[in-house]
């Protein structure tokens, strides 16, 4: 693992070299830069983990270099502020500004050690994201266009967020989405590492750690949105003092003060265990997720759309997928939701040879027929709670994009194996969203 980089940014040269010395013997890379516009430079050449910044430099000081690096978002690390003449108005404007901490001169070895590790550790807990992220929600069914709707509404307002759905539904990729279309796109996505919160003996140490480091994010998040995912994994205890935290950083305003959306994601079974907490907290739009199997007309589009994605940015070797493997998807119950058709896609990029994905291959790949008899019947029993429409549409999909698969998508030897006028069995298909060979 490659040595973390600090520039030390301070007008005393003795200073820089000094710090310098002691921060290389202990590991870093360090770089050193005398004026702001030096600074500047280091910055634009090289990806700091962390800086240090004096404020006290002719010309211009180290607050406005904070500012203006906040504001135009140049600095994705902590900046730990250093000073000589060090006051309390001077550490809370630097705070506010987004600095992570402020140490005073002259600067103890230990201290300034110990603060430096302290920040790294925090700013590994959060994770920016790239918003030209290639994930993105893919589909025309009704379903999807109305929670694509819910999303463009949600992203002309500042109203905090919470994804509900199944494991796997892509409820993260909702949230970067609207992120994605709102006024604060060209700040950070920052997605928090909740996994130090899973631990059974989590400490008072790690759980100021977290505290800080969400803190921190806040501060990073400026102008942008911090998701804290799955909470729902966190224990019931952790999870009351999360809202603690989070109800102590709404009244303290942190949210407002740093203009930042808090967005959080749980599976559908657990909502109810801590979204009655949380709308106690924040003024929340409740974002609900569809399960795949409830928009399988989708799966087309959704498998051409990973196709192309992977080749084009995981580098998986390309493969056209037939009408019949299609189909032979459509029929599937998904019970991991998109992430467990991301993984499918994925196996039969790598093992098909052909330059085209078959329904063979599909069927080698897929769990057997017998591994989703219990999810088959508990498509039954739901049908049977369903209107006589609704049940009837549902049954003749199923019974369509059964007997597609065993004629190898072809529509006309489907229309003489059910019986139907080839130009009428087009327009089934279309209405219920399947796809066929147009050919003979």
């Amino acid at each position: 693992m490659p040595a973390e980089r600090i520039l030390v940014v301070d007008d005393e040269p003795d200073i820089c070299a000094l710090v310098s010395d002691i921060l290389t013997d202990e590991g870093y890379q360090v770089n050193a830069a005398e004026t702001a516009d030096m600074a500047r430079q280091q910055v634009q050449a090289n990806d700091y983990d962390c800086v240090l910044l004096d404020i006290w430099m002719p010309g211009e000081d180290g607050i406005t270099l904070l500012k203006d690096w906040k504001e135009q978002r140049t600095l994705h690390c902590p900046i730990i502020m250093m000073s000589g003449h060090g006051t309390v108005e001077t550490a809370v404007e630097a705070t506010r500004l987004g600095a992570f901490s402020f140490v005073e001169k002259p600067l103890t070895t230990a201290k300034l050690i110990s603060t430096i590790r302290t920040a790294l550790d925090v700013h590994q807990q959060v994770k920016p994201l790239n918003v030209q992220n290639h994930e993105q929600p893919v589909g025309n069914s009704a379903l999807m266009q109305r929670l694509l709707e819910v999303c463009a509404r949600s992203a002309r307002t500042n109203d905090h967020l919470i994804a509900v759905g199944e494991e796997g539904t892509g409820r993260q990729t909702i949230l970067r989405y609207i992120h994605n279309l709102s006024e604060r796109h060209s700040a950070a996505f920052i997605l928090m590492d909740m996994s130090p919160l899973f631990a059974t003996n989590l400490n008072d140490d790690d759980w100021s750690k977290f505290n800080t480091g969400f803190v921190d994010a806040i501060k990073q998040a400026q102008g942008g949105t911090i998701c804290m995912p799955d909470i729902h994994n966190i224990d019931m205890t952790l999870q009351k003092r999360v809202c603690e935290l989070l109800k102590q950083l709404v009244a303290l305003k942190m949210f407002e003060r740093f203009n930042v959306r808090f967005c959080s994601s749980v599976i559908s079974s657990r909502e109810n265990d801590y979204l009655p907490e949380l709308k106690k907290i924040f003024a929340l739009t409740v974002l609900h997720v569809p399960a795949l199997r409830d928009h399988t007309e989708d799966i087309p589009e959704l498998v051409n759309h990973l196709i192309d994605t992977f080749s084009a940015h995981e580098n998986y070797p390309y493969s056209k997928c037939s009408i019949a493997a299609q189909n032979a998807l459509l029929h599937y119950q998904w019970p991991g939701n998109i992430s467990e058709l991301k993984l499918i896609i994925k196996q039969l990029l790598l093992t098909t040879s052909e330059g085209e994905i078959s329904v063979d291959d599909v069927a080698s790949i897929l769990p057997p027929a017998n591994d989703q008899l219990g999810q088959a019947n508990a498509n039954i029993e739901h049908m049977y709670e369903l209107p006589l429409r609704e049940a009837r549409e549902m049954f003749e999909k199923e019974y369509l994009q059964y007997q597609l698969e065993k004629v190898n998508g072809s529509v006309s030897k489907l229309a003489d194996r059910v019986g139907m006028e080839r130009t009428h069995l087009y327009r089934k298909l279309r209405a219920l969203g399947i796809g066929a060979k147009d050919s003979t």
